[in-house]
């Protein structure tokens, strides 16, 4: 695919003169980007894709200003597009929000996703919200939730849910009546069971197994059923309160928790869309909107001096995954490959790669090796866009100019 050198005509040679919104519709410099997206289209016969990374091998050779008119050129096909601008080394693509009021993508990961969490209003934080970011904080401790007369305690490893207690489960639907009731446990069996668990404070599950009364795989059904309960009320809560106390691993005991998929179980209760009315927020709050259609930019923010760690982390992961969800398509311009490994961090997030080179900048040899360091990479190739072509060389001048005087009557003075 080969894109058209186009004279800036005294423009000044930025991101912004370069913006396609800027030139006519019927130009050269239009069509070489209706049809890059028609050539990408093809690429995706089987399903609509969602997101691109686009990268080049070196600096200059135009990947920027091909992310803002590839965006923009799929953004007038009626798909909503979100441009994120991923080289926290150069930013460039962030000089289409000139009033750089933004916290951007690194405001975002950083101050956003890392907030302290220690109380507040569920009306705030949803049930979702204080999941998501104790697990991207990798946080130890109990969370406590609490509305009206219901309260619900939480307790995570290293992000990940390791236990959760309903404190105000009533006395019949507690999980020893539960057992009694399906005959999996005699009355007599499950007082003697609970003095046990008063005298040594373990969970019950494991009372219950260590004592031999209930076989594990027999305990399994009923304590998963017994969670999903819990679960379910506790995503209902909307208008309570929420505490979290740290603690150390040491403080608690992981053989003696329930034999319970904590974080299998809470996806499946989560039925629809997650509700996270504070990231949802967050996101919105540093998404620019660049024009009155479908166009919408998430800047770099302030450039961070560890670009690599920020790219590769498990928040940018799951920012990616929330933001495809919010938007048609999403278009990632990254730092080139061969000075840095951003792009390679990225590419698993994307559905396809697109490498853009300026004809005569780059040594064939580096290119080729740029090719190889995105397939160890395992990326979706879709191919390499040549970029900045001299129209007056090799025949496509003539070419073109004969082709758009027939179907667009482009003048002759309107050349390039």
């Amino acid at each position: 695919m080969k894109l058209f050198k186009k004279p800036l005509k005294n423009r000044a040679e930025t991101i912004t003169g370069l913006f396609l919104e800027n030139y006519p519709t019927n130009s050269r410099f239009a069509e070489a980007y209706r049809t890059l997206r028609t050539n990408i289209r093809f690429s995706f016969m089987e399903k609509e894709f969602c997101s691109l990374l686009v990268t080049s091998a070196g600096e200059t050779e135009g990947k920027t200003s091909t992310v803002a008119n590839l965006a923009y050129t799929i953004s007038q096909a009626g798909r909503s597009v979100l441009m994120i601008d991923t080289d926290l080394r150069k930013s460039t693509l962030s000089q289409l929000n000139p009033s750089q009021n933004s916290a951007g993508l690194t405001g975002l990961l950083s101050d956003f996703f890392g907030a302290k969490i220690e109380q507040g209003s569920l009306e705030q934080y949803g049930i979702g919200d204080l999941f998501r970011l104790l697990a991207l904080r990798k946080k130890t401790g109990l969370l406590r939730l609490s509305e009206a007369k219901e309260t619900f305690e939480l307790l995570f490893l290293q992000g990940e849910l390791v236990d959760f207690n309903w404190l105000t489960r009533p006395e019949e639907k507690k999980l020893a009546n539960l057992l009694v009731s399906n005959k999996l446990l005699s009355r007599e069996q499950a007082n003697s069971a609970l003095v046990r668990q008063k005298d040594t404070g373990q969970k019950l599950g494991f009372v219950l197994t260590n004592m031999g009364l209930v076989k594990p795989d027999d305990l399994k059904g009923p304590l998963t059923i017994h969670m999903m309960e819990s679960f379910r009320l506790a995503l209902k809560l909307k208008a309570g309160k929420f505490f979290f106390k740290e603690l150390s691993e040491s403080d608690f005991e992981l053989s003696t928790l329930d034999p319970v998929d904590f974080q299998q179980l809470y996806k499946q209760v989560v039925t629809g869309e997650e509700e996270l009315p504070y990231i949802r927020k967050a996101i919105d709050s540093v998404i620019v909107k660049i024009n009155k259609n479908n166009l919408f930019l998430l800047p770099s923010g302030k450039l961070p001096p560890n670009p690599s760690e920020i790219l590769g982390s498990e928040r940018m992961s799951f920012l990616i995954s929330n933001l495809k969800k919010l938007f048609d398509v999403l278009i990632l311009d990254s730092p080139p490959v061969l000075p840095a490994s951003d792009a390679l961090l990225l590419t698993p997030l994307t559905d396809g790669v697109v490498l853009i080179v300026k004809p005569g900048l780059m040594r064939r040899q580096l290119v080729t090796k740029c090719v190889e360091q995105l397939r160890l990479a395992k990326a979706n190739m879709l191919g390499v866009v040549l970029n900045n072509v001299d129209v007056t060389r090799a025949g496509y001048y003539s070419y073109y100019h004969k082709y758009y005087s027939r179907y667009y009557g482009e003048s002759k003075e309107s050349k390039t």
